[in-house]
């Protein structure tokens, strides 16, 4: 299972259930999602997944209360819809 999956697989499950770092798995699968949507600038797909690992990671850093990073994610994840939208 690639990272992206893996890091699916762990987003709306209590922090505790999961067996991996939700966290460090989603960064990894947003840094590969930025690199496909470098590689593929035209591919909407990218751009929606990419948004949604945003939001989830978003979600898991103001679960650790680190408001400040996921206020960062959050809005990152808004710009890059924004994008999307006005294409």
């Amino acid at each position: 299972m690639d990272v992206i999956a893996r890091a699916e697989s762990c987003w709306g499950i209590p922090h505790g259930e999961h067996h991996e770092d939700a966290v460090t798995l989603t960064e990894q699968a947003v840094a590969e999602l930025k690199d496909r949507a470098a590689r593929e600038p035209d591919n909407a797909d990218h751009s929606q997944q990419l948004s949604w690992a945003l939001i989830n990671l978003a979600q898991l850093l103001s679960a650790r209360r680190e408001l400040a990073r996921a206020d960062q994610v959050a809005l990152e994840s808004v710009a890059i819809m924004r994008r999307a939208l006005a294409r």
